[in-house]
């Protein structure tokens, strides 16, 4: 194999590998629902603290419902863009 295939092999793999990703969120749009504090952590399988912990440092995509500055904000989730939120995080663990 030339470097000239080896370089366009590259290129296709990285175009495919968008383009599977940008068909699944798509695919995830329909099923996409809301869900409350408590359906999330069961989604995530996460503790309450911890998810109530990374929504105070902006850290997993939410929505906050309540008056600003409340000491007991309401949070709800999508899952679609939860499910997103996911995919970036193992992605994140593996790249170098």
């Amino acid at each position: 194999m030339t470097q000239l295939d080896q370089v366009v092999r590259d290129i296709v793999r990285v175009e495919v590998e968008a383009a599977e990703k940008r068909i699944l969120e798509r695919m995830s749009y329909g099923t996409d629902r809301t869900l409350s504090f408590s359906e999330a952590c069961d989604y995530l399988h996460m503790s309450e603290y911890t998810l109530r912990r990374l929504c105070r440092e902006k850290r997993i995509p939410h929505r906050t419902y309540g008056a600003d500055g409340s000491k007991n904000p309401r949070y709800l989730f999508s899952t679609a863009t939860l499910d997103r939120w996911i995919r970036d995080q193992e992605e994140a663990n593996y790249r170098t």
